[in-house]
This record gives C-alpha cells, structure tokens and sequence, in this order.
C-alpha cells in the first residue's frame, strides 16, 4: 500500500508541475482556477492523511509492545508465585492446587487478567508463607494492581488500532479522490492539446518504480486504491 501512495504523491505532484509550466494555455482551453485549486487541495489532503496514518500505525505499535511487555511482566510474577508456593507448601498438593500449579498461565488478556484476580485472594490468604518464601510485599502489590495494568494497556491497544483503521480509511479516501483529479486533468489535456503532443507528454504518468519502498508496518489488510496509471 505504502508503494501505491508514494507513487501517487509522486506522479500527482509531477502532473501539478506540468499544469503549472502550461498555465496559460491550459487556462485558454478552459482549466479554471477551482479545477487547479481543487487538484492542489486533494494532494495537499492525500499528504497529510498519510502521515497521520502512518503516525497511527507507529502508535499503535507502540501500544501492542507496551501491553506484550505487561503480559510478559506479570506472567513472569504469577511464575515467581507459584515458586514461592513451592517452597513454602512443599508436597501440600490441596494448597498447591490452589496457585493452579501445573496450569499454563493464560496467553490471552481477558483470562490473565481473570487468572490475576483470582489469584490475588489465594495470595492474601497465605500472605504471611508466601513472604517467607521468596516474595516481598512489593510483588504482592503488582499482583494486586495487575487486572487493572493489564486491562488499561488492552484498552489503550485497541485504541490505537481503531484509530489506525479511521486513519486508512481516510487516507484511502484521500488517495481516491486524487486518482479521480488526475484522471480528470489527463482526460482534459487530451481533448485540449490532441494536436500539440509537445505539451500532452508533459502529463502522461511518471514511470513506475519511482515511487519508493514500502514503509514498515503499513496497512496490509486494506484493498489499495487501483495502482494502474491512468494512460494518456
């Protein structure tokens, strides 16, 4: 996706040089102020709509590395728990059943997040072993706070993403509505200088290839906008 706008940016900023190098005779032929002022306005917005999308592809990033890291925080403690569970309960299978040992700590927010708040009971309860075994009060109060970390950094994940996916959609948008102004323009140029090919050239499309790499983390799930030059 990150190809096609490039090539966009590229290509509409190359056709607006070549109206701006002919504006006297394109202007003869009819090409008014509003139709120019339009063009500039759809490729000013094409622009600024993908920079704030990827501006929202880097946040959202950010937000998914800081809930992986709360995850992999807590579940590294719940671990520490049922170490010190061990220790201080021995062969006790009743108590140790109680910290769910030999259970695969949840992978998935919602039941880490149900996994922490029941845990935080069972810990309270043999608070005073467990402190004598490994833990200190402060890991006991991350316990305490985890359910809330976790489901803070889900909702500032989700977010995110959501942003992301409106940030697209209006970028995709935007990209669209440039595509149709260029269209309109080489379509324009072509009825008006079919007999004067010295300028029509001037607005054909830039070759592809120009138009850069794609840029890391782009929106891979959303349909480009049609990535073929319009012919002139």
């Amino acid at each position: 996706m990150a190809n096609t706008i490039d090539y966009l940016l590229q290509d509409s900023n190359a056709a607006l040089s070549a109206v701006d190098a002919n504006r006297p005779a394109l202007t003869e032929k009819g090409f008014t102020e509003a139709a120019y002022t339009g063009f500039v306005e759809a490729r000013n917005a094409l622009k600024s709509s993908e920079v704030t999308q990827q501006k929202a592809v880097k946040t959202a990033e950010d937000k998914t590395a800081i809930q992986n890291e709360v995850m992999e925080e807590i579940t590294e403690l719940l671990k520490s728990v049922r170490n010190a569970a061990k220790s201080a309960f021995g062969k006790n299978e009743r108590i140790l059943k109680q910290f769910k040992i030999g259970e695969k700590i949840p992978g998935t927010v919602k039941k880490l997040s149900t996994t922490c708040e029941y845990m935080v009971s069972v810990v309270e309860d043999k608070k005073t072993d467990l402190l004598q075994s490994g833990l200190v009060q402060a890991d006991l109060d991350s316990l305490t706070s985890a359910k809330e970390r976790l489901e803070s950094s889900d909702a500032e994940q989700e977010l995110a993403k959501k942003s992301q996916a409106s940030a697209t959609l209006i970028r995709d948008k935007a990209a669209t509505q440039m595509k149709e102004k260029l269209d309109k323009l080489r379509k324009f140029v072509l009825a008006a200088f079919a007999k004067k090919p010295e300028i029509a050239v001037q607005f054909k499309p830039i070759p592809k290839g120009r138009g850069g790499k794609g840029k890391p983390g782009d929106e891979e799930g959303t349909p480009p906008p049609p990535d073929t030059p319009i012919a002139s």
